[in-house]
């Protein structure tokens, strides 16, 4: 049976004239040679699963020695992961570390299919004049149930001011009470999620005298 390797960047490539093998070099552990005519590969899946050569048999690239062929290979392990040594601490931290740079990117992405500003509100409000309100709803959209998330956009001279009903993007407010909420920058440091009292309007009734004074006796009629 002869067999011809190959280098394709990521993987080694095997192939015995009618089946094809592809083992990614980050997933080797080991490259060494028994039976001095035989190279053997480790990948880490058990014994069972290693993968034995002879190089006697392999026609491409042409080599003279087990041991050549061992070092060929190892040469070719050469990668930004595997510096052509046995599977090291750092090389598996190297791994891990992009494993996780990939599960943020996912988290990354799913974060912005699920932020619903990315879509188009539910409703605008333009009445009024260098100010706009816009919602995004969360259930049915019923403008006097509280399910909206409610931006407010204003324009002060050039400038565009972007807030939110008290600080939020929870959807627990009332489309209907829109001008009536507290509007301050999203993520605010101190959000106010429930409407602030209303203030107490004078006039103010006079308070009495803690110690009014005595009305003199009455006197009797004569």
């Amino acid at each position: 049976m002869a067999f011809q390797i190959f280098n394709d960047g990521a993987v080694i490539r095997i192939e015995n004239g009618t089946k094809t093998l592809l083992v990614t070099k980050e997933q080797v552990k080991t490259i060494d040679t028994i039976q001095n005519n035989i190279v053997r590969i480790d990948i880490g899946e058990g014994p069972l699963k290693n993968i034995f050569i002879n190089y006697q048999n392999v026609t491409l690239p042409v080599v003279q020695s087990a041991d050549e062929l061992r070092d060929l290979i190892k040469g070719w392990m050469l990668s930004e992961n595997y510096n052509g040594g046995d599977a090291t601490e750092v090389t598996q931290l190297s791994i891990l570390n992009k494993l996780g740079d990939v599960t943020l990117i996912l988290q990354a992405i799913r974060q912005q299919e699920a932020d619903f500003t990315k879509s188009e509100p539910s409703r605008l409000d333009e009445s009024s004049p260098y100010m706009i309100y816009r919602g995004w709803h969360r259930a049915f959209g019923v403008p006097d149930t509280a399910e909206w998330a409610i931006e407010r956009i204003r324009r002060e001279g050039d400038e565009f001011i972007h807030e939110w009903a008290y600080g939020t993007h929870r959807q627990i407010y009332k489309w209907t009470d829109r001008s009536t909420y507290y509007y301050v920058p999203f993520d605010h440091d101190l959000p106010m999620e429930v409407p602030p009292p209303p203030p107490i309007e004078g006039p103010f009734p006079i308070e009495p005298d803690s110690n009014p004074p005595v009305p003199p006796a009455e006197q009797p009629a004569e």
